[in-house]
């Protein structure tokens, strides 16, 4: 087991403080809990708490921790020394085999992470420590509601989202209409069982500020990557994407990979001068 915690180390240490995977809590039901406190700034005896707090949040969502599992919950505190106040990182994670796209090979991945941080005060770390698990474990458990709870195929809605945002459904006639308008395309791929994917409609594509500008810059098409026909250079491995298409030579000029918040995409659509 001991093996199993240096290996979620090493895995966060590599990666930094802001990962870019798509996380999702679809199909998590057998976890191994995992807790390690590293340095010397936060007591040992905190591993009691953070214990029970998990225990009691997997419990209220049903998810099994009886047992070794291949796929670990853990967290993981550490020091950070980035200024003259050290910071406190707390990570809620999921670790565990998956394998690789392009092959058979199975690997040991972060498949899902939060963050926290606090500064550093000897008199309230442990309150500011439990105030952090506490706030992760309920974003998590508030995630995995969410995914459980509005999970739905993109196949059995996606039309639904064209007809009602007035976008295309077929590539070849979005940029044939892009060309006579002298717009841009914006390609959006979605998949099946992708919770993301819903977000970024129903949170995103569907508010009418987006919409308005989406149409004003761009001849927008939605598909299903599993069962729409698009040009093979555009399929990445994520969803939801969205490529921005020069239809003169229809080469992606700029995406985005994954959730993006309104504000934030709202901000690229206002800054994109391409035409």
């Amino acid at each position: 087991m001991r093996n199993l915690s240096l290996i979620l180390f090493w895995l966060i240490g590599a990666s930094g403080l802001s990962a870019e995977t798509i996380y999702t809590l679809r199909g998590i039901d057998k976890v191994y809990p995992v807790v390690e406190i590293s340095g010397t700034k936060v007591p040992k005896a905190e591993k009691a708490y953070i214990k029970e707090a998990i225990r009691t949040t997997t419990e209220e969502l049903g998810i099994d921790t009886a047992g070794y599992s291949q796929r670990s919950l853990a967290v993981l505190v550490e020091e950070q020394y980035t200024c003259k106040t050290p910071l406190i990182n707390v990570r809620l994670l999921i670790g565990e085999q998956v394998r690789r796209l392009d092959s058979d090979e199975k690997v040991f991945g972060i498949t899902y992470q939060n963050v926290s941080s606090f500064p550093y005060d000897p008199d309230s770390v442990g309150e500011n420590l439990e105030d952090a698990v506490d706030d992760l474990l309920s974003k998590f458990s508030d995630q995995y509601t969410e995914e459980r709870v509005t999970l739905k195929r993109v196949a059995e809605k996606g039309g639904d989202v064209a007809a009602a945002l007035g976008y295309e459904t077929d590539f070849k006639r979005a940029v044939e209409k892009a060309k006579r308008q002298h717009k841009n395309v914006m390609l959006v791929l979605v998949s099946n069982y992708c919770p993301w994917c819903r977000k970024f409609e129903e949170q995103v594509l569907r508010k009418q500020e987006v919409n308005a500008l989406v149409h004003k810059k761009y001849v927008p098409v939605i598909l299903n990557k599993e069962k729409d026909a698009f040009p093979a250079e555009f399929n990445l491995s994520f969803t939801p994407v969205v490529h921005f298409i020069d239809p003169a030579t229809r080469k992606s000029y700029h995406r985005t990979v994954g959730y993006n918040e309104r504000e934030e995409f709202m901000h690229w659509l206002k800054a994109d001068a391409r035409r």
